[in-house]
């Protein structure tokens, strides 16, 4: 199904905010790139736009990607009918459970699990844009169906929109991206959430709104559907995480009223932060 020199040929599976920037980013380097979506119009859209060369699986594809919600994953892959031969590998933004349903794909069948780490707090194919993955660590994770000819194309995906491919075992990233980015979205869901109490009762709260505020609550203009995906199928890594997140708050509540040591604590978060950014860089709020 190569249809370019050097070249692979893709079907997206969904073309939300991830799954539509994968397209657009590797318009340039395919020579034939297909879609399904649940969206008719999103798929004409794409296809009048020239991301997108045609709907469906038409004859095939050396790579199928799938991109719709994590829980959506789980209950598609044992569904999915793919020729032998074909990498599939899924944008989940959790890895064990997809992991343990790509496993069981027939034999013939390659697959790997993907998780690019990148986003914008609006999705749709409507906010997609072709530069999303440029830099970003593109996770990948073995599954039983993992050949080296699977990894070398899956490595070879990443490099094409732009990513650094990251291999990592399906549990630690879990466990990981529950602390990096599945917490972050759930306090930002329950700030909003007591937000909208409060303004229920003073309607004032809104108008003193800022930056600090915008910035907190910014993930939860995520779509509903995919923190769903996301928070029930990482349920587990969650709960280990969420006890050790409630002591740090009642540690730092039992420092309001001990000035100095509330000054001590805090400047070594600060210090902690600022090393952070330091070595990693700062990504910009979108």
């Amino acid at each position: 199904m190569d249809k370019t020199p050097g070249g692979f040929t893709v079907h997206v599976v969904g073309l939300g905010l991830m799954g539509g920037s994968l397209a657009m980013a590797l318009r340039d380097t395919c020579g034939h790139i297909t879609a399904d979506d649940v969206n008719p119009n999103v798929l004409r859209a794409a296809q009048a736009q020239g991301v997108i060369d045609g709907i469906g699986l038409d004859g095939g594809a050396d790579v199928v990607v799938l991109a719709i919600p994590a829980d959506r994953l789980v209950s598609l892959i044992p569904r999915i009918e793919i020729p032998a031969g074909t990498l599939v590998i899924d944008l989940g933004s959790t890895k064990t459970r997809i992991c343990k349903q790509l496993d069981r794909l027939p034999d013939g069948v390659l697959a790997v699990g993907g998780h690019p780490m990148c986003g914008l707090a609006e999705n749709g194919y409507a906010n997609a844009i072709p530069t999303l993955y440029r830099g970003a660590r593109f996770v990948l994770c073995e599954t039983a169906r993992t050949t080296d000819a699977a990894r070398s194309l899956a490595e070879r995906l990443a490099c094409a929109v732009g990513a650094v491919p990251l291999w990592m075992d399906r549990e630690q990233h879990d466990y990981l991206t529950a602390l990096t980015s599945h917490l972050p979205h759930l306090l930002s869901f329950a700030l909003m959430r007591l937000a909208m109490d409060v303004a229920d009762e003073d309607p004032a709260l809104y108008d003193l709104a800022a930056g600090g505020f915008d910035g907190a609550t910014r993930l939860a203009r995520t779509n509903a559907d995919m923190i769903t995906g996301m928070f029930s199928t990482n349920a587990d890594q969650l709960r280990r995480l969420l006890p050790r997140l409630r002591g740090e708050l009642e540690h730092l509540e039992g420092l309001l009223d001990d000035v100095p040591g509330l000054q001590e604590d805090l400047g070594e978060i600060v210090q902690a932060r600022r090393a952070y950014t330091a070595s990693h860089g700062e990504r910009p709020i979108s």
